[in-house]
């Protein structure tokens, strides 16, 4: 058996949500809110709300609800990352700064064709951290992945349970 895949993550007003939602039948992918830095959309492939932010070094972070798997997700891709192989699981760690590290394993697969960390079962206080952050830095051992701004991440993630919730009731 692999690694337990964890991660110590979380949503504030995810809580509430009903853990037993139906996959929508999503046809296609459909802006939900776009501002500063972040677009919300309701994802095809995931079947779920997601909220998506790319920055100049090339990272895409995805924060988001997978209606097929029924957990909330969090994955980041790099062309960078290219010589990690695919389908193993990593430790990575995240700075969130006043000396908030965290950690979890995360597995690689292509998503929109670039190198991905992703991990799904997302549970805990990351998110609401992240939400709460000015920024965060990645790393896997020494490497440092990414170093990120989360400026607009509190309304990006209250804008995807927002958007999550609306889909409940179609």
């Amino acid at each position: 058996m692999s690694k337990v895949r964890w991660f110590i993550l979380g949503l504030f007003g995810v809580m509430a949500f009903n853990s037993g939602l139906s996959a929508q039948n999503i046809d296609a992918d459909r802006p939900w809110e776009n501002f500063t830095g972040w677009n919300i959309t309701v994802s095809k492939e995931y079947q779920g709300c997601v909220a998506i932010a790319s920055y100049q070094d090339g990272t895409t972070v995805r924060l988001g609800y997978d209606g097929l798997a029924k957990d909330y997700f969090f994955n980041f891709s790099n062309i960078k990352w290219r010589a990690y192989p695919l389908r193993t699981d990593y430790e990575v760690r995240f700075e969130i700064g006043r000396g908030r590290n965290l950690s979890g394993f995360f597995h690689t697969v292509i998503r929109e064709n670039l190198p991905t960390f992703e991990i799904g079962n997302v549970k805990g206080s990351f998110l609401d951290d992240i939400a709460n952050g000015s920024g965060f830095r990645i790393f896997q051992e020494n490497d440092q992945l990414a170093s990120l701004s989360l400026i607009g991440s509190r309304r990006a993630l209250n804008s995807m349970v927002e958007c999550e919730q609306s889909l409940m009731h179609d």
